[in-house]
């Protein structure tokens, strides 16, 4: 039964240390640092479990983490694969020329600007740019 998140668990390197189960991933970082020559590896299947390394082959075949690989390897059903045409490189069209597709790309004509659009003015002192902006909000006006 896997545990809850707010469930207390040992660690594997310091059994006197009590981690809830969704930080015990954070933790076994920290303590694999502090304990470099435990013996202990990590199990393939899940971060959080941490076994002894001559124990780990039992652990793999135990696992119970290792049904997400087994349902990825073991599938049945070639019916609902779809099957993907291979295409050869001679059948391919090596005509298109993107060069010859390139177009400018869109320049607005800052003319039509309608009155409700509001234009900050550039290199202008922040006195200068407050009043412009004052003036134009008085004088705003939406598309009707």
């Amino acid at each position: 039964m896997e545990p809850q998140p707010h469930d207390m668990i040992s660690c594997p390197y310091n059994m006197a240390h009590q981690v809830e189960h969704y930080r015990m991933h954070i933790h076994l970082q920290k303590c694999r640092k502090q304990h470099p020559n435990s013996g202990k590896v990590t199990c393939p299947f899940d971060a959080t479990h941490v076994v002894n390394e001559v124990e780990l082959d039992y652990h793999v075949t135990t696992c119970p983490k290792r049904h997400m690989l087994d349902t990825q390897l073991y599938v049945m059903d070639d019916d609902q694969r779809p099957v993907v045409p291979v295409v050869s490189q001679s059948a391919r069209d090596t005509s298109d020329d993107w060069e010859a597709d390139c177009h400018t790309s869109y320049k607005p004509d800052y003319s039509k600007k309608g009155a409700h659009v509001i234009q900050k003015i550039k290199g202008a002192t922040p006195s200068e740019r407050r009043k412009a902006r004052m003036e134009n909000i008085r004088h705003y006006r939406p598309l009707e």
